[in-house]
């Protein structure tokens, strides 16, 4: 039995890192490409708060549906690889997930707590429409969502170098 979880725990690190790669990369693109999550416009511009809003409302309305199933199956890769590396606890390979699977729970929860507010706040706005109340709030969030997607950036790539770094390290003990 040793010997097959031992040959499962590579495995699974690596779904676990392909998985930690691809929700990096989405976060690299939004700094590497501002213009994608509607930071900046095409002139280089800090993108007026309502456009960038009705930007965002049409990017929220496809990512919520990737990461719906997207994140769990992050989620689920981080806990079943963790789960097989327990036995372990004393490597460093555990350790960098656990870590890496904190980065990602922290990700999980300044998003639940402060951007999914914000974006069921936005898919309820008419931009043919707005009152001065609403371009008002919309200028409020605007900041706090580049403040979030900065921390998520971070939160993401530092889990996906923890995890690219377990490869490595799998025979030491």
């Amino acid at each position: 039995m040793n010997a097959l979880i031992d040959k499962i725990r590579p495995v699974l690190l690596y779904i676990v890192l392909l998985n930690a790669g691809l929700y990096a990369g989405i976060h690299l693109e939004g700094i590497l490409d501002p213009i994608a999550f509607g930071i900046i416009n095409l002139k280089g511009d800090l993108m007026p708060s309502t456009e960038w809003a009705a930007h965002w409302q049409i990017i929220d309305g496809f990512m919520r549906v990737r990461m719906g199933v997207f994140g769990p199956i992050i989620l689920c890769s981080y806990v079943i690889a963790i789960l097989f590396f327990v036995k372990q606890w004393k490597s460093p390979v555990f350790w960098l997930l656990l870590a890496a699977f904190g980065l990602f729970v922290a990700d999980i929860v300044l998003t639940t707590q402060q951007q999914i507010p914000i974006n069921r706040y936005i898919e309820t706005l008419d931009f043919k429409h707005l009152t001065a109340e609403q371009v008002a709030k919309i200028n409020e969030m605007h900041p706090q969502v580049i403040k979030n997607f900065q921390s998520r950036e971070w939160f993401s790539i530092l889990g996906f170098v923890l995890v690219a770094a377990c490869p490595f390290l799998i025979n030491r003990k």
